[in-house]
Order: C-alpha cells, then sequence, then structure tokens
C-alpha cells in the first residue's frame, strides 16, 4: 500500500471504531514491538538450539576428557599416595569395568570439589595423622 492508501485505511478504521489518530498510532506502535518481540523470541529459541547442540557435542567431549583424567587421578592416588587399597583384588591389564569406571568418576568429581584435589586431601591426612601420633596439635 501506498502512504495516502495507508492514511485512508487509517482513517477508515478511526472512524469505525471510535479511536484517535494517537491511539492509532500508539497501536501501530505496540504491533512493531509485537513484531520485534516475536522475531527475538525465535532467534532466542534457534540460538539456544543451537548451543544445546554445541553443549551435548563438549559433552561428549569432557566424557572422554574426564575419563581419561579420571584414570590418571586413580593411577597418582595408587602410585604415589599409597591408595593401593582402592584397586585391590582388580585384574591388571584388561579395560576397566562399569564399576571400576562409576569408581574413577568419582574421585574426579571429589577431587575437583577440594581444596588442593583428592591427593592434597591425603598429604594433608597424613600429616595431621603424623602429628597426632607425636602428639603434636596443630590446632
Amino acid at each position: 500500500k501506498t502512504t495516502a492508501q495507508e492514511n485512508m485505511s487509517e482513517i477508515s478504521v478511526s472512524a469505525s471504531s471510535g479511536l484517535t489518530e494517537d491511539q492509532l498510532d500508539r497501536l501501530a506502535g505496540l504491533e512493531r514491538l509485537d513484531a520485534l518481540d516475536r522475531r527475538d523470541r525465535r532467534d532466542a529459541c534457534a540460538a539456544a538450539e543451537a548451543a544445546a547442540v554445541r553443549l551435548g557435542r563438549l559433552d561428549r567431549l569432557d566424557s572422554f576428557d574426564a575419563e581419561a583424567q579420571g584414570r590418571a587421578l586413580l593411577k597418582r592416588l595408587v602410585d604415589e599416595c599409597g591408595q593401593e587399597h582402592l584397586v585391590s583384588g582388580w585384574p591388571r591389564d584388561r579395560a576397566a569395568s562399569a564399576d571400576e569406571r562409576r569408581l574413577q568418576s568419582q574421585l574426579l568429581a571429589l577431587h575437583r570439589s577440594l581444596a588442593g584435589g583428592l591427593d592434597g586431601y591425603v598429604c594433608r591426612a597424613r600429616e595431621l595423622l603424623e602429628a597426632s601420633r607425636l602428639g603434636r596439635n596443630p590446632l
């Protein structure tokens, strides 16, 4: 429509609806805002879907990385921190079972939640036990 046709259309709507020109302008402005809001919501949904896809890919990568980190942490705890009891009874030189992978995952979660990590916790615990054995109270 041309501007003249739009104006004629507005005048006929105004006359038939009893709305003033200011009210019609406000209504047109609200319609424009509604259209922008619909576009923004549509764009936000598309962005959220794309982010979910990327996050799913990252979760898969993180799970592989977390599994390797869990194995490395368990190896460090056994080799460097004297925590052999964690793996006693496990056969060597084979793929980890579901229970072993679950233990590695739990150890990794605990490691990430402790200041200084799980190996730092073991070292601090040993120091405190030794101090207690010697009768020294650090508190």
